[in-house]
């Protein structure tokens, strides 16, 4: 089993920008988080700036998956195969959250999106909470 190396601060802002398509802006919100000395905790998904080759791993897959597709890999849920991903074509430096379910048919693989990475942010907070009561309940 491969150890997972947690990677730096200037690690992981080294490896969005090499991952981000031209032109591609990330929110402000999302770069102050990758920034941080500690990435928050969003259990049940991860960061994929987390770990060493997670990022790379993930961008190169939904990138060969899904080729017609703009896509920037942030987060994975850890229990199935969906990825949190921005819209790569926008250049807003607002752009819409996808799920993407990866290793599912291309034209399949788009399970819904946020309008922005506040919004995900938000709503990832509530399911975060209502999953860490539920394990409590375990």
């Amino acid at each position: 089993m491969r150890e997972l190396r947690e990677i730096s601060t200037d690690e992981r802002l080294i490896g969005i920008r090499q991952i981000q398509p031209d032109r591609f802006v990330y929110p402000d919100r999302f770069l102050d988080v990758v920034a941080s000395d500690q990435l928050p905790d969003i259990t049940p998904w991860s960061w994929l700036c987390q770990y060493e080759d997670d990022l790379y791993f993930w961008a190169e897959t939904v990138a060969q998956q899904y080729p017609t597709r703009s896509l920037v890999p942030f987060a994975k849920h850890q229990d199935t195969d969906d990825v949190f991903c921005f819209d790569g074509d926008d250049r807003s430096g607002n752009p819409s959250v996808l799920i993407i379910h990866t290793f599912a048919s291309p034209g399949t693989e788009y399970r819904g999106q946020w309008t922005s990475f506040d919004v995900w942010w938000e709503e990832m907070e509530e399911h975060r909470a209502a999953w860490l009561a539920e394990q409590g309940e375990d």
